[in-house]
């Protein structure tokens, strides 16, 4: 009897043993199969992200029902069309942005992120080195300049104009200041929307007016030609636009306008061009991607013509370089990418090591999207240019949610620093990094700089960032709006201190001059 016991015993043990490494076997053949359908269906549109990079609460409730939209899979309870108009709803239907048809089964589907969550942490560790890396900022003066009654201070636009030493400011209100060192506000005027970037092309002020500043898939944005104190309009229904730059590309006596339409599910990156014979507009779609963002007009190949570069910010964050081969004839080709988390924001064109190639330096830190926790991966990074259009990130400096970025020798020693702005600091422990002034300290090829904050009552909260001689001084200052509003995640003494501030226009005088005689 004893034996027949044990026997029964072993072979349950054995049976156990057989479907604890039957089921082991399934779960990472689901593992396996979810890996290669996260790697063809997501890496087909853009970089993918590590799982590891995302808590699992963030990946299940707040990306995953997005993700599985954009492949016709429906979370039940998400609505992936919530709070569009029936208008913008046609449009996204007509773009086949969500699939009628499910791209992947739910069995796929759930391998997927099966995956995904598996390899996801709890939590993200929160980098603890941040706290102790910063100097108080002495190199610039900080100065608040209150520019109207409207409360609070929403400034969407900043531009400093060189020839007329003015900077052109543009807000949430409608209203567009122009602003002069020992003058102040020398005019105002009203828009028909919110002006988000200002251009100068032959001593003209050219708006761009965003439409709808959150967003939309309407194109109610537009190019606007400042004239006798009134705005009027250039090129109208324009899908969300935010930069713009005016050029003439050819060289034919006839300025081309190279529009960046972020839009928001859909957009493009776009050049206008006017034939003399009718000045209408032809537009020629340089890419269909939502997220156009920033452009430059720069021959970064050599051969004479005129490039674009232009990033893109939205989904396939990326840079691309539009080479025109002949007349208006571009070719593009992706110079850089990064994953959709990274929240891709900003974008430098200057030959950082001064090797005579035009080197890249890119912001990165949006985090008003679906992934709103710190992220260690934020930051600005510097590409060097290697030639034939191949870019390696050489340095990486971490900046919890940073928004804005520009370059200049600050110092006027030689080499380039850098200023940036983080609209989604870390607001318990870094928020002073809200704005951050990089001194180049790089020794030979390695590049390193210190790092220097501003501490004040009222922090930096500026969707924009200027540079600009200011007051004539011989040294480059810095120029920023405050923008008095976030999408959440702000503690309220902080959110009442911005929105109840006079302050408009703020400005760090460069004090290089007066600390080096």
């Amino acid at each position: 009897m004893r034996f027949i016991n044990i026997t029964i015993f072993a072979c349950v043990i054995i049976l156990i043993s057989v479907s604890i490494s039957s089921f082991q076997t399934i779960q990472q053949t689901t593992l396996d199969n979810g890996q290669t359908l996260y790697f063809s269906h997501c890496g087909s549109c853009h970089m993918l992200p590590k799982p590891s990079s995302l808590t699992k609460q963030i990946w299940e409730f707040r990306v995953l029902p997005v993700m599985a939209s954009r492949m016709g899979i429906i979370y039940p309870g998400f609505d992936p069309l919530k709070g569009l108009t029936p208008e913008e709803k046609e449009i996204v239907a007509t773009s086949n942005i969500i699939p009628k048809q499910p791209v992947l089964t739910q069995e796929e589907w759930n391998q997927l992120s099966q995956y995904i969550i598996r390899n996801a942490p709890d939590e993200v560790p929160v980098d603890k080195n941040r706290l102790t890396r910063n100097t108080p900022l002495e190199q610039f003066v900080r100065k608040d300049i209150s520019l109207q009654d409207n409360l609070p201070s929403l400034i969407t636009g900043l531009k400093y104009n060189n020839e007329t030493h003015s900077i052109w400011i543009g807000d949430n209100y409608q209203k567009v200041y122009n602003w002069q060192w020992n003058q102040g506000v020398t005019y105002s005027m009203t828009t028909q929307s919110p002006v988000v970037d200002f251009t100068f092309y032959q001593n003209v002020t050219y708006l761009t007016e965003i439409g709808k500043l959150f967003p939309t898939e309407l194109n109610t944005g537009s190019i606007n030609l400042l004239a006798r104190d009134k705005d009027s309009i250039w090129l109208p229904s324009l899908h969300r636009p935010v930069h713009t730059q005016i050029e003439d590309l050819n060289n034919d006596g006839i300025p081309e306008i190279v529009v960046c339409k972020f839009g928001n599910k859909i957009g493009s990156l776009s050049v206008y061009t006017q034939h003399t014979s009718d000045k209408v507009y032809t537009e020629q779609v340089l890419l269909n991607i939502p997220g156009a963002i920033k452009c430059f007009i720069q021959d970064m190949d050599g051969d004479g013509e005129k490039d674009i570069v232009a990033m893109f910010a939205q989904g396939d964050e990326s840079v691309y370089i539009f080479q025109q081969k002949e007349d208006l004839q571009f070719k593009a080709k992706r110079v850089l990418r990064f994953p959709p988390h990274f929240g891709t924001t900003d974008m430098v064109l200057i030959d950082f090591n001064k090797d005579g190639l035009t080197d890249i330096i890119t912001a990165h830190g949006d985090n008003a999207d679906h992934s709103p926790i710190l992220k260690a991966f934020h930051g600005i990074r510097i590409h060097l240019n290697r030639g034939n259009g191949k870019f390696d990130e050489k340095y990486f400096y971490p900046v919890y949610g940073s928004t804005k970025v520009i370059a200049d020798d600050f110092d006027k020693d030689g080499d380039i620093d850098i200023a940036l702005t983080a609209f989604f600091p870390d607001y318990n422990e870094l928020l002073n990094e809200s704005f951050v002034y990089l001194e180049n300290t790089s020794r030979g090829d390695h590049i390193q700089f210190t790092s220097f904050t501003h501490q004040s009552d009222l922090p930096v909260k500026s969707l924009t960032l200027e540079k600009g001689d200011i007051d004539q001084d011989g040294d480059m200052d810095i120029l920023l709006g405050l923008f008095a509003q976030t999408p959440g995640g702000v503690p309220d003494y902080l959110d009442q201190q911005w929105k109840s501030s006079k302050t408009g226009l703020i400005l760090f005088m460069n004090q290089h001059d007066q600390l080096h005689k």
